[in-house]
């Protein structure tokens, strides 16, 4: 509505009214021009909820959902003033400390805005702009920039929830839209040292980063290279691993040693304090793809709920270890074998329940299928060597039959109809002891004849499960809760043979996560990315943001 017919409309009043008419006039005079944003806005809101794609101010719409509700529930009014857009757009210019990407969410269209040249069509576009953009950065806080089920289909850990729209209304209402996007982070202490390690790591490539090391012999403690200890020298004072440089800079002393062995340390290699091929190979990975790593597990954690537990254990497989938390603090650390790469052990949360001494192993189909079949078809008596049992499925599960007395290559993969179990003792598959968690993958915790793998640095041996060196201390870890039973009551179980259940006093959850960087105790920690997990992330992590 135009101010001309509000002046016919006084006119005709010709002023015989009061003040508070002609107040009324002008209020009517106002919701004209709302009443025109209104129907912008619902128009815009019509095609976005059919399913049509909208482009405002050559900016694509994303929250083809969440807003919609968000315009309905408010009559299609518009919701932003200047305060509150200033505020988001302050907010969305930081985006990057949290390894996401400002344009994401239409930042050069937003700092572009001046409500003072704009026609009331775009005053529209520009409120639906400012809406799409804190609904799709408050998701990609809450949940992460990208579904991990769809880039890595064994990412099962339990998710982060949370509602963009219901932020953004309590946004509004408190007059705090940037405290709100703040408070959607994760709230993990090792989250936010991901984000200072991010920074730190920025700071040196705007410095230009590292020279390369070039390749040579392994170079030890007292060994002279001027070309060589000069720039490892270099390197390892770039991202601090030696605090000062040495007077001499062409020998490897034992300052230069001390530098190394940190290096090593924080990129999970042997620690020999020596300049080898993959020492050498690990400094020389460029600055970008370290801070790109960081962004990447950034978004693993935004992936994760945001309570974990106050008492909770996790394996992370990248890094061979597991590790009980509580209250933040690590309370127990033991180093795992994980999956090989081509049975990969599974990314899930669970709730560990009870543990099982002398444990029974029902083979599980695949290692049936792949391993065990091929080796009854050359060898009939492997089962007696490794103290297993064929139960034939077409009869009964309570009777073992003679291998012997079976035809093992009349059957395939196709058809086997035999269930196999190995019996408790030092031959078992799972060691003498098991910690259970159900879950869909008969993932589990276990002991392990084989103990000579654990002095292997990169540990990836088994067919999926996470076996544990010294998997007693993790027995007595949960036996201080439980008065009914001691170690040497367990020691004595072991000894006679029985399969034994324990259930825990208290349930622990446990998450079995994938994380190739991380930072604890002031020191930022990579990994190598052994299941080839990073680089999809990467591509998904840089692309436009989906759709909500």
């Amino acid at each position: 509505m135009s101010t001309y017919p509000c002046q016919i409309i006084a006119m005709i009043l010709n002023l015989k009214f009061s003040i508070s008419l002609l107040f009324l006039v002008g209020f009517i005079c106002i919701s004209g021009l709302s009443n025109t944003d209104n129907e912008a806005i619902r128009k815009h809101v019509e095609d976005i909820t059919a399913g049509r794609a909208v482009v405002l101010m050559e900016e694509s719409i994303y929250s083809s959902q969440l807003l919609p509700k968000a315009y309905t529930k408010r009559e299609f009014e518009p919701i932003w003033d200047s305060k509150s857009q200033d505020a988001l757009i302050k907010a969305i210019a930081s985006a990057p400390e949290d390894g996401l990407n400002s344009e994401d969410y239409h930042f050069e269209a937003l700092t572009k805005l001046d409500s003072k040249k704009v026609d009331e069509l775009s005053i529209a576009a520009a409120d639906i702009l400012l809406t799409d953009a804190y609904l799709l950065y408050a998701s990609h806080l809450l949940n992460g920039k990208t579904n991990p089920e769809t880039i890595d289909g064994q990412w099962k850990a339990t998710r982060r929830e949370g509602n963009a729209l219901e932020h953004l209304e309590k946004a509004l209402s408190d007059g705090k839209i940037g405290e709100s996007l703040g408070l959607l982070r994760p709230n993990s202490p090792r989250y936010y040292s991901l984000r200072e390690a991010l920074n730190q790591y920025r700071k040196i490539a705007d410095l230009g980063g590292w020279s390369v090391i070039p390749d040579g012999q392994t170079l030890k403690v007292g060994m002279i290279d001027s070309i060589r200890i000069p720039a490892l020298i270099a390197r390892l004072r770039a991202t601090n691993d030696l605090n000062q440089t040495p007077a001499n800079t062409v020998i490897y002393s034992e300052s230069v040693q001390r530098g190394v062995l940190h290096f090593q340390k924080r990129h999970g290699l042997e620690t020999d304090g020596d300049l080898g091929r993959l020492t050498t190979t690990a400094l020389n990975v460029p600055v970008a793809k370290r801070v790109d790593q960081i962004k990447l597990n950034m978004e693993r954690y935004r992936w994760l709920s945001q309570n974990l537990g106050n008492h909770y254990a996790m394996v992370n497989i990248a890094d061979f270890h597991m590790s009980i938390l509580k209250n933040d603090s690590v309370t127990f650390r033991e180093k795992v074998i994980v999956g090989k790469p081509f049975r990969k052990t599974p990314v899930f949360s669970g709730n560990m329940t009870y543990m099982v001494l002398n444990p029974t192993w029902t083979v599980p189909k695949t290692i049936l299928l792949n391993d065990i079949l091929p080796q009854l078809q050359k060898d009939p008596i492997y089962l007696s060597q490794k103290k297993m049992k064929a139960f034939d499925l077409r009869v009964s599960t309570n009777q073992a039959v003679d291998p012997a007395t079976v035809n093992w290559n009349e059957f395939s993969k196709n058809y086997f109809p035999f269930m196999i179990r190995q019996e408790p003792g030092e031959l078992n598959a799972l060691g003498l002891v098991k910690f259970m968690f159900p879950n869909g993958y008969d993932v589990y915790v276990h002991d392990t004849p084989n103990r000579d793998l654990f002095s292997k640095n990169e540990r990836i041996f088994s067919s999926g499960c996470i076996r544990l060196d010294n998997p007693f201390s993790l027995v007595n870890y949960h036996l201080s809760k439980n008065k009914d039973w001691t170690m040497a009551k367990v020691q004595e179980v072991i000894k006679g043979g029985q399969t034994t259940t324990i259930n825990l006093k208290e349930s622990m959850p446990i998450h079995i996560l994938y994380l190739t960087a991380w930072a604890e105790d002031g020191l930022v920690q990579f990994r190598s990315d052994i299941y080839q997990r990073d680089t999809p992330l990467s591509v998904a992590l840089n692309e436009k943001a989906p759709s909500l």
